[in-house]
């Protein structure tokens, strides 16, 4: 059975002997050309789109394996392709892909109520996988990506008298040996909290680190130098403030106390749990209900807050208590950018916040010193 449309014979075989059957085939086949013309559909299943992307796993699975990407880069990119994206556009040839397939496919999205920041990495990918195809001669050009508005909002974090009111909501819960999924909450939670706030860490930095990670250094300066083994962005060293030295002791003695192996391939946070996924579930778990318990689980403004904003603490504590912060420093610390903290972090800053700075005056040089100097 052939078909000609759109310059091009489309062949199919009835795989039938009887005329009757073979009429019948011929009128399905007609009108699924028909439908797939409507809707701008491919008229043959190629698979090329599905190709282009196990290609440019492939090719990220080496740049992660010379240490390049983020290990956790393929395993976030297969969910994506294998929940979302290849049942959109698995039988698709990447020549045929247009603008309106891939706003189709941003309407899905959308109809999940999926937030404008996470349908941005959606397009992203796409648009790698289309570059493959480009590369590979497949097509001649990119289509056009829909534009997606997304609206920065500031980061949760706790202002000081917060913050110290989380410190003592959870010492009482330790103190009370309030038990959360089987788990009681200790000392250790107080620990943990001091810890992000003096290191700048992720959740998933803690989940991960082990004593071999910490360095403690005594010079000029007196601090923790952190180098974790992966990290969500770029993997440099971390230097914590001075604070973060006498939490590291007391975490050491704490495990110590509790029997807990202290080496440098142990965990420095809930050694116990070996599966560190659960680990650092049961960290949340228990930093939640510190949080509910201190009626912090939403800032004044209404963002939410997280075990994740320890860490805004920390950066956010330098821009409104450091002394003359250079955000680059402070960004490449926080292993994030400078756009990233301007972005996020800035935005809730107040002039009331660093009044001296408001009101600070460029000290004066008189001209006789300044021709001094220009003579010397």
């Amino acid at each position: 059975m052939r078909y000609y449309t759109q310059g091009r014979v489309l062949k199919k075989s009835t795989k039938t002997q009887d005329k009757r059957d073979a009429i019948e085939f011929a009128k399905r086949f007609y009108e699924d050309v028909l439908l797939r013309e409507r809707n701008l559909l491919p008229l043959r299943h190629n698979r090329s789109f599905e190709k282009c992307a196990l290609t440019l796993l492939e090719e990220q699975e080496e740049l992660i394996a010379r240490g390049e990407r983020n290990p956790k880069l393929n395993k976030n990119d297969r969910l994506k392709l294998d929940k979302d994206i290849l049942p959109f556009f698995a039988e698709f040839n990447v020549r045929d892909i247009t603008y309106k397939h891939i706003k189709d496919y941003v309407r899905t999205l959308s109809s999940r109520d999926l937030r404008p920041t996470t349908i941005k990495v959606h397009l992203t990918l796409i648009n790698k996988i289309l570059t493959v195809g480009l590369r590979e001669g497949l097509v001649d050009r990119l289509p056009p990506m829909p534009k997606i508005k997304v609206v920065d909002s500031p980061r949760g974090w706790f202002s000081k008298e917060e913050y110290d009111l989380l410190k003592k909501t959870a010492l009482s819960l330790a103190k009370d040996g309030v038990v959360v999924r089987y788990h009681p909450i200790t000392r250790e939670m107080y620990l943990l909290t001091l810890f992000m706030v003096n290191t700048f860490l992720r959740p998933s930095d803690i989940k991960s680190l082990k004593y071999r990670n910490v360095q403690i250094v005594n010079d000029e300066y007196t601090y923790l130098r952190i180098q974790t083994d992966n990290s969500k962005t770029v993997n440099t060293a971390v230097v914590s403030m001075e604070a973060g030295v006498g939490v590291m002791s007391e975490i050491h003695d704490l495990q110590r106390s509790l029997d807990r192996p202290t080496g440098p391939e142990d965990y420095l946070f809930f050694p116990q749990l070996l599966n560190r996924d659960y680990a650092l579930q049961t960290m949340r778990r228990q930093f939640e209900k510190i949080l509910s318990e201190a009626n912090l689980k939403r800032s004044a403004t209404g963002e939410s807050r997280t075990l994740y904003s320890l860490r805004h603490t920390a950066i956010m504590f330098r821009l409104t208590m450091g002394d003359h912060i250079d955000l680059l420093s402070l960004a490449r610390n926080a292993r994030t950018s400078v756009d990233m903290i301007e972005r996020f972090y800035a935005r809730p800053l107040q002039g009331e916040m660093n009044i001296d700075k408001i009101q600070s005056m460029r000290k004066s040089v008189s001209r006789k010193s300044s021709a001094t100097a220009r003579r010397g």
